[in-house]
């Protein structure tokens, strides 16, 4: 069976390479991408099973990202991240799956991508 992949978007090189090398360790396929707009080609190239996105980046952030997505009819589980205190975006419930606080607790995102994927299955 292939590896489920992950897309990954981040502005920040050290979380996208610390995340990749753990998620990647875990048995998922990584792809990268550090902006929304590169998401959305990577989007269409590779379909992802499940996309981790960071709210704050330059150009399109994570949030419009996910409303692109959900408009695009897209049914991809994203769990969004974030370094500052967003548990109060109202936003965040409507357009994704999930949210995950920077520094990431791994075992949290880990818990909610089996989570994602155990929702896609029985969906």
């Amino acid at each position: 069976m292939d590896a489920k992949k992950i897309l990954l978007i981040d502005d920040d090189d050290s979380t996208l390479e610390s995340l990749s090398s753990y998620l990647e360790e875990i048995g998922f396929h990584v792809v990268t991408a550090r902006n929304g707009i590169s998401g959305l080609e990577s989007v269409k190239n590779i379909i992802p099973d499940i996309i981790i996105s960071d709210i704050r980046m330059s150009g399109l952030n994570g949030i419009e990202f996910a409303y692109i997505m959900k408009g695009l009819k897209y049914d991809i589980p994203i769990i969004l991240i974030s370094s500052f205190d967003n548990k109060e975006n109202k936003f965040i419930d409507k357009c994704s799956f999930g949210y995950v606080q920077k520094p990431i607790d791994i075992h949290c995102l880990k818990d909610m991508i089996a989570d994602a994927f155990v929702k896609d299955v029985l969906h």
